[in-house]
């Protein structure tokens, strides 16, 4: 028998899951690498990348959508995994998301040392060790530390509040780009565009768009950690997969902007010379630290909107594995705010001790996020084509009917091969961290499913969704 079981708490308005989408899209990735990429494929050839990006992207969140509007249940994917093939989809599916959620923290958690040490000189200390070919600093860690600490105390204190500082921050955030964006174009040099496309042939040129292309899940990952908190909307959800929609376009006119302006700020040779081109372009342009010091706060402000977002992401991930028996009950138990603290500390567990990794593990994430969320890109795109088939209605329904979805499908499929593939040109004929990393996690969540398999095989496909559902079994 099936009862209502004591789920998360409804706190989330339509306001807030756009803050919480968009707020995780748009975090700090874009000051720490966003320099780097338009070097490398040239402000056009990026803008190009990002456009295509995003249209395949905006296919995928419509799915999402829908897929939130059909099952509105904390884990996202793992839900949408188990309506497509049962418990062995959701258990790779929820263990693949574990990866890239902690991951994406630890992410943060190496980043806002880096702009802290912009913003006040000397604040990141001496040198702790060198990790992957780049110096640890002492200051870093303890900045990054305090911070994962910071938000695990919030989290824990229940959705709402952390909610409502996500709304505020994040719309501050909006004010303040939209202010540094308007006074770059008045400073902007369209003939330091050129080249549009770096490169010497059409095929070097045309490998430097795919390959920004294939970082396009990293960029636009936040809408589907929103989708993880879709169980807590207070709002219909035909107004948070509008809310979502509107994340995705937003993130993507912000980024497009950002390269264009970058790179029509100075030249590509003056680029290549800045540690952090997305905002000492600003300086070098108008011969000014202020809107370069703007530009390092905004940048810390989406640092702390993506690390809340994700970690509220991460932790309801860990809660539904719990929940449905694929992983130890533990991660299911609520705190009396209602708030799966177990969970959150599992989360911020981990970032503390991948932070300890460095600057030098910033890009092995960027390609494992990208590679991951390509593979339940597909899941959740194929889960669409199934629930539809059984005629039941939703509150929001992807438009374009079944042709949309396999488009979806097909881009979702070429995004996780190139982010697979793309690391190994990189790795000069060694083994790639990411591939490295993905085994070694791979090997753990298998050891698990084998030692728990007769516990997590015990229970029915009908009996496990009820529980990833928030119901009860008598």
């Amino acid at each position: 028998m099936v009862s209502q079981g004591s789920g998360l708490r409804k706190s989330i308005s339509a306001p807030q899951y756009f803050a919480v989408s968009f707020g995780s899209i748009v975090g700090v990735a874009w000051i720490i690498i966003m320099g780097d990429a338009v070097v490398n494929a040239g402000a056009v050839g990026t803008a190009i990348a990002l456009a295509i990006g995003a249209s395949g992207v905006l296919l995928v969140a419509l799915c999402y959508a829908e897929m939130a509007a059909r099952l509105p249940a904390a884990g996202g994917e793992i839900v949408y995994a188990q309506a497509l093939g049962g418990s062995g989809a959701a258990y790779l599916t929820g263990w693949t998301l574990a990866l890239v959620y902690t991951a994406a923290c630890a992410f943060q958690a190496i980043s806002i040392g880096q702009l802290f040490g912009l913003l006040f000189p000397g604040v990141e200390g001496p040198v702790a060790y060198t990790m992957l070919g780049h110096d640890v600093r002492l200051g870093s860690l303890v900045i990054g530390a305090a911070f994962a600490i910071g938000f695990s105390i919030l989290a824990s204190r229940g959705v709402r509040g952390a909610a409502v500082v996500q709304e505020w921050i994040t719309y501050l955030r909006i004010a303040l780009m939209a202010g540094f964006l308007a006074i770059a174009m008045l400073y902007a040099e369209p003939a330091n565009l050129q080249p549009l496309i770096p490169g010497e042939t059409t095929a070097v040129k045309f490998a430097a768009v795919v390959s920004m292309l294939g970082t396009a899940p990293f960029w636009f990952a936040g809408f589907n950690a929103a989708a993880t908190t879709a169980e807590e909307c207070s709002t219909s959800m035909a107004a948070a997969g509008r809310a979502l929609i509107a994340s995705v376009v937003g993130a993507a006119a912000f980024y497009i902007m950002l390269v264009l302006s970058v790179g029509a700020l100075v030249p590509v040779a003056t680029l290549k010379q800045l540690p952090l081109p997305a905002s000492q372009a600003f300086e070098v342009a108008m011969g000014t630290p202020i809107i370069a010091k703007l530009v390092l706060i905004t940048a810390i402000l989406g640092s702390m909107t993506a690390w809340n977002a994700l970690l509220l992401a991460g932790s309801r991930v860990y809660f539904a594995l719990g929940r449905a028996h694929l992983s130890p009950a533990s991660f299911a138990s609520l705190n009396t705010r209602r708030a799966p603290t177990f969970a959150i500390m599992a989360v911020t567990a981990v970032t503390l001790v991948t932070l300890m990794l460095g600057r030098g593990f910033i890009m092995p994430i960027v390609n494992i996020m990208s590679a991951c969320f390509g593979i339940t890109y597909v899941a959740t795109c194929l889960a669409v084509l199934k629930l539809r088939a059984t005629g039941e209605t939703a509150s929001f329904t992807a438009p374009g009917g079944k042709p949309l979805v396999i488009c979806a499908v097909v881009f979702s499929v070429i995004i996780a091969l190139v982010a697979l593939v793309q690391p190994w040109f990189a790795a000069d004929g060694g083994i790639p961290p990411e591939w490295l990393t993905l085994g070694c996690w791979g090997l753990i969540s298998t050891a698990i499913w084998f030692g728990a398999r007769s516990r997590i095989m015990a229970m029915s496909a009908q009996q496990r969704m009820e529980l990833l559902k928030g119901r009860n079994l008598e």
